[in-house]
This record gives structure tokens, sequence and C-alpha cells, in this order.
């Protein structure tokens, strides 16, 4: 018996009046073969030079970003926590443009946000 059966009855036995089928002679159940599914087709490769632009924007506005923290003083840690931060946030919709186009480029559908649901109130 297995911890997933461990407080059932009857927990691995067949129920009452089930016909026995010709197994190993075992009294175990023969199992089902599972169906073969086709694997799907292999995805195409990614352009990497669609998307070079943009990676290329971002890392410059990091970089920018931590030299004026770093000017002005501030703890190089602290500087590259924040330049993160401050990069990521101002580089967002960049990153949305460039998952756009990389999707473009692999002939995927464009993802679109999807609708807010209709709450009609009553």
């Amino acid at each position: 018996m297995t911890r997933r059966n461990a407080g059932r009855p009857n927990a691995g036995r067949p129920p009452a009046g089930a016909k026995r089928t010709a197994g190993s002679g075992d009294g175990s159940v023969p199992r089902p073969v599972p169906a073969v599914r086709p694997s799907p087709p292999d995805p195409t490769p990614p352009n990497l030079r669609v998307q070079l632009p943009y990676f290329a924007a971002r890392i410059a506005v990091l970089v920018v970003v931590l030299v004026v923290l770093l000017i002005l003083d501030v703890n190089p840690v602290l500087a590259l926590l924040s330049g993160l931060v401050i990069a990521g946030v101002l580089t967002y919709p960049l990153g949305r443009m460039q998952r756009r186009a990389a999707e473009r480029a692999t002939g995927r559908p464009v993802s679109k946000p999807a609708a807010p649901p209709d709450n009609p109130r009553s």
C-alpha cells in the first residue's frame, strides 16, 4: 500500500465483482499502454539580431544611470541595486517592444493584454 492510499479501505484492490484479465499470472492487472503523442514541431530558434538593439539600449541606460549614481558618490553596491531598479523602470516600455519584435520574428501572434471582464453592476 502506498502513502497515498494509506487511509483507504481496499486500497490497491480491484472492486468486488471485477473480472480478472489475462496477465502475468501473479494476479496483477495489466496496465494499458499510453498512446504515443506526436512530438510538437521544433520551435524556430530565436533571431537574436532582432533583439540586439533593444538589449543594447537597455544596457546603455543601466550604464548611464550607474555612472551618474557613482559620480554622485553613492555606495557602489547601492548604486548597482538602485541602477538596476531605475533602469528597469525607465526601459519597461522598451522591453515590451523587444518582446513584440521577437514574437513577430518567430512568426507567433503578437500577444495582446486581456480585455477587462465585463462586470455590469445591477
